[in-house]
């Protein structure tokens, strides 16, 4: 099995908007400072919105992909805020470039926009993290997959419920048995696996196309959950149609949704 390589596809929807924003940055510094004519400006806050704007899109449509790279969220956001840092100086010095070797209205000398490298830095730091965390583009992600899974060959819908599933080690595969599963914990556009030993691990599968594939002893239970009933040790009335599931393993008790309490009562009844 192959790993989902990174995607740009995915941001070239946004191009428009990103455009509008440079011709907008352009049109406003334009206003406020005459140096340069209104296409000279234009087209420098574009450079700009494109390789900041573009990037951080891409960047936070992609965060399945540096969560597969990198082992730990720690690393991931490390690496992504020193990505998203280095993206306002090089957009800064590319600015300082097409003022100097085009539009030649300074001279040009390297790194020597002071001052600019930390503002710029600073402000696609933060627009990058926004992006990054930003439940519009993980709605959009999961859509993507929806439409995939919907296209998917009719002769797998067909096909008999998965007897184990694929998890990442290190740069390993291991297939995990599904009567070892304890639950599934969603996440972006895959999903954690919490097996019978108490163990996490990372599975290319997302919720969506595991619970059309799990047999009946997997119930949904949240939007984030699929647990194993065979593993629930007990099922306690939480707080507005919500309820504790603890386990017969050693794992955090998870916490139903109101929206899955015909779900609950059933494995209620079960129990």
């Amino acid at each position: 099995m192959t790993a989902t390589p990174f995607q740009f596809k995915k941001a070239n929807c946004f191009i428009p908007h990103i455009v509008l924003v440079g011709i907008g940055i352009g049109t406003a510094n334009y206003i406020m400072n005459g140096s340069l004519n209104w296409i000279q400006w234009c087209i420098q806050s574009l450079s700009t919105s494109l390789i900041i704007g573009y990037t951080l899109v891409a960047i936070g449509l992609n965060k399945s992909w540096f969560t597969r790279i990198f082992t730990s969220n720690v690393k991931v956001y490390i690496v992504v805020i020193i990505i998203f840092f280095l993206l306002g100086i090089l957009a800064t010095e590319i600015e300082h470039m097409i003022r100097s070797l085009i539009f030649e209205s300074q001279q040009f000398r390297p790194f020597s926009s002071g001052k600019m490298y930390w503002f710029n830095g600073i402000i696609s730091l933060l627009l990058g993290w926004s992006f990054f965390q930003n439940q519009i583009l993980k709605n959009k992600t999961t859509e993507s997959v929806a439409v995939e899974d919907k296209k998917a060959p009719t002769i797998e819908e067909h096909t008999s419920s998965i007897t184990s599933v694929p998890v990442k080690q290190g740069e390993n595969i291991l297939l995990i048995p599904i009567d070892s599963i304890v639950y599934f914990e969603a996440f972006d556009n895959y999903s954690f696996v919490y097996n019978d030993k108490g163990d996490k691990k990372l599975c290319d599968y997302s919720l969506l196309f595991l619970e059309k594939r799990l047999d009946k002893n997997f119930s949904r239970v949240h939007r984030k959950y699929i647990v194993n009933k065979t593993y629930i040790k007990k099922i306690t009335p939480h707080l507005n149609g919500r309820y504790i599931i603890a386990f017969t393993i050693n794992l955090e008790a998870i916490t139903s949704s109101k929206s899955y309490i015909d779900t609950i009562r059933k494995l209620i009844k079960i129990e």
